[in-house]
């Protein structure tokens, strides 16, 4: 079995198959793999998925980068500032849409920052006076200032 054969030395397929069929479980699983990166707002991820030849079974890993992240801003933190961040993150991954986005975000936001902030005072007062339909009002036209 591990010596010559007819036409000299076997290849390695043919001597792992030798020994797959003297195990009752097999030593290794012939198949495809696979793989995908990409990055979405956790960071970069990589899938990982290998399918058995026969198609019997398969079996997929995804793993996040551990790198530095740049988490949500706390309040008081600048958004424009974190929106920034990320747009630099997503430039030197090379997530160009994504760059696109943040940056149209980002021009939005400066040229309504003050308009937002009369909004936001707005909806501070609406909901000490617990004029909750108001607030539902300027919270929603928040939203459209800043998307």
């Amino acid at each position: 079995m591990f010596g010559r054969r007819k036409f000299g030395f076997g290849d390695f397929d043919s001597l792992f198959n030798d020994l797959n069929n003297m195990m009752n479980e097999p030593l290794f699983i012939k198949g495809k793999t696979n793989v995908e990166s990409g990055s979405d707002e956790n960071g970069q991820w990589t899938k990982e998925t290998f399918t058995s030849a026969d198609g019997s079974y398969s079996v997929t890993s995804i793993v996040r980068n551990l790198g530095p992240t740049i988490s949500k801003p706390n309040k008081g933190v600048d958004e424009i500032s974190y929106l920034k961040n990320q747009l630099d993150t997503a430039i030197e991954e090379q997530n160009f849409e994504k760059a696109a986005e943040l940056r149209d975000k980002i021009k939005s936001l400066e040229s309504n920052k003050e308009k937002i902030q009369e909004l936001e005072t707005e909806l501070k007062k609406a909901i000490e006076n617990e004029d909750f339909e108001k607030a539902i009002e300027i919270r929603d036209e928040i939203k459209k200032f800043k998307s």
